[in-house]
């Protein structure tokens, strides 16, 4: 299993110097969020040809690929983000990946007053998602997570069902599904024919606050055992908001690779 950093999270430096930062630290690459810090503005230039350029140099001459490219925006009544996604889902393949990471946070009251109207919609939208992914190879991984559109994996299964896509796909973020699902480590073996990438972090019982791997509830090691033993052995990126991303890093990426991976 590889560790990526996420660069979103970091906000005073540049994308460049972000993966230069990883490398040193000793990520094994990093998961690339179209978003700046926790604004969830999207910067359109990350898109452009002469970034995703130096990005894919950069990550061929130092072994540091990008473990995936992400907008965890919801697309779902949001054209803007929807044709952000889209683009991404176009390029991904230039950054040297074929994962595309979405979500769809909404907010609780919209979501459970209207839920039959958003949830035709999400069907809706995820669907021109997944066409265009279908079209250009690449994996549409959703993200469940509590207070997300997709906030437990059966509803993550029955839009499955119903768009019948091979490009729909799942980030399994271990921590959200720990708080969304009764038994973890059946939740991970169910979603084994979905999974193409991951987020490691830890959490409370009952609480959605992203801990430091050490601390919190969740048997990392046996969660990670059981992703692998779905044959999944890819990245996982450190899913971390609270402290200093920079500072805690080369301890968490130390105490993963002993501990967990």
């Amino acid at each position: 299993m590889k560790l990526a950093g996420r660069n979103h999270i970091v906000t005073d430096r540049s994308l460049l110097e972000t993966m230069r930062t990883y490398k040193s630290m000793g990520y094994d690459g990093m998961e690339l969020s179209v978003l700046r810090g926790m604004t969830n503005a999207i910067v359109w230039d990350y898109m452009e040809d002469y970034v995703i350029d130096r990005v894919r140099a950069f990550s061929e001459e130092n072994d540091f690929p990008i473990s995936a490219v992400s907008c965890h925006k919801n697309y779902v009544k949001d054209d803007v983000t929807l044709e952000a996604q889209k683009r991404l889902l176009r390029t991904a393949k230039r950054y040297g990946t074929d994962v595309v990471i979405v979500s769809t946070f909404m907010d609780f009251f919209e979501r459970e007053l209207n839920e039959k109207e958003v949830y035709d919609l999400l069907v809706k939208k995820t669907r021109i998602l997944c066409d265009v992914a279908e079209e250009n190879g690449v994996k549409l991984a959703i993200e469940v997570e509590p207070n997300q559109l997709f906030h437990n994996m059966k509803i993550f299964y029955e839009v499955a069902d119903k768009l019948n896509s091979p490009a729909f796909k799942l980030n399994l973020d271990v921590g959200h599904l720990f708080l969304s699902e009764p038994d973890l480590l059946k939740a991970i073996e169910d979603a084994k024919d979905f999974t193409v990438h991951c987020h490691i972090d830890n959490m409370g019982r009952g609480e959605h606050c992203h801990k430091l791997p050490w601390l919190g509830d969740i048997d990392l090691k046996a969660a990670f055992d059981a992703i692998r033993a779905n044959g999944y052995d890819g990245f996982a990126a450190l899913d971390i908001y609270i402290q200093d991303y920079l500072q805690v890093s080369p301890e968490c990426i130390r105490w993963i690779h002993e501990n967990v991976f």
